[in-house]
């Protein structure tokens, strides 16, 4: 098994490894992550030619519009002041992400639940307002398949919007996640829809696309299942992980190939560090250091929660399996 170290992962240099680390939920584009950062100052409207540049790119769009919207999700009312100036799709779209946002982070007692409750619901309504004014694109209905999942919403409703999503782009990757994530077994689905959507995903995804990465995440999922299922049972949190084990077999080899066809033919994404994530932390739990290391080396000193919040904070899991690895994020020492 690998190596117990409780103490801060630590780079060669002495610098904890954690401390490198940069979240990427603010997104990978340096001038979507500036865009970010001045909306949290308060310049919204320089924001609104980024998203309008995307229409004709689905995932484009739908990465650029939920790094908008977690961004501007303490920012609604200002956010909705553009709605008389600018593009009122864009503007519906980007306000009904920033809402979602703000419910997802939403929990703890009654209150923060009902308000939750009340942020999908308005997050709902102009996203179907967006996806009215402007049919084609699937940008609205990849939110609504997220407002549905924090919805608790009923498996003809999730159907029904993947119908909606998939005819208007058959390989987006967030939606495909979203997918996965809706036929797990801890929703509802099982763990034989589940893979089988996974694989037919990667099967036919464009040549170059990351989006085989998705069967990485049904191995996660399946494996969070069985960490919840053990932690709920008193299990230690540390001797669940160990419990379960590595990858192994044919799962692995079909996941080195998947990410080697990718590798070899991969065009620019926006989506490459989340898939860079999902198959380092697939090889680092099958024990494939060299394939983890290469991976993991990709993605700089970005961090994505997926699918390493499954197993705990995600900052700290990314930092260790780099730390076994030797990987110095962002080629610092």
């Amino acid at each position: 098994m690998w190596r117990w170290n409780p103490g801060d992962p630590r780079a060669t240099s002495g610098v904890p490894i954690d401390s490198l680390l940069t979240s990427a939920s603010l997104g990978t584009d340096p001038m979507l992550r500036a865009a970010a950062e001045a909306i949290a100052e308060g310049d919204l409207a320089d924001a609104l030619p980024l998203l309008a540049e995307t229409r004709d790119d689905p995932e484009a769009r739908v990465a650029t519009v939920e790094v908008l919207g977690r961004a501007a999700a303490d920012r609604v009312d200002e956010l909705g002041d553009l709605m008389d100036t600018a593009d009122r799709a864009d503007v519906l779209l980007w306000l009904g992400n920033a809402l979602l946002t703000g419910a997802l982070r939403a929990h703890g007692g009654t209150a923060e639940h009902k308000a939750a409750e009340a942020g999908l619901d308005d997050a709902r309504r102009l996203l179907k307002a967006a996806a009215e004014l402007r049919p084609d694109d699937a940008a609205p209905w990849t939110a609504l398949q997220t407002v549905a999942m924090g919805a608790g919403a009923d498996r003809e409703t999730k159907d029904l919007l993947w119908t909606e999503i998939h005819r208007r782009a058959p390989h987006l990757f967030a939606a495909h996640m979203g997918r996965v994530r809706i036929l797990s077994p801890a929703r509802g689905g099982s763990e034989e829809e589940m893979f089988a959507f996974a694989g037919a995903a990667a099967d036919t995804a464009p040549e170059g696309d990351p989006l085989p990465a998705v069967l990485a995440l049904a191995h996660a999922e399946f494996l969070r299942a069985e960490y919840k299922r053990l932690t709920a049972e008193g299990t230690m949190a540390f001797i669940a992980g160990r419990t379960l084990g590595r990858l192994h077999g044919e799962a692995v080899t079909e996941l080195f190939d998947l990410a080697r066809g990718w590798a070899e033919r991969a065009t620019p994404h926006p989506r490459d560090v989340q898939a860079h994530h999902l198959f380092g932390w697939a090889f680092h739990r099958a024990g494939l250091a060299d394939a983890a290391r290469w991976h993991l080396t990709a993605v700089g000193n970005l961090y994505c929660d997926v699918p390493w919040a499954f197993f705990g904070d995600p900052r700290r899991q990314v930092a260790r399996a780099m730390e076994e690895l030797g990987v110095r994020p962002g080629g610092t020492g």
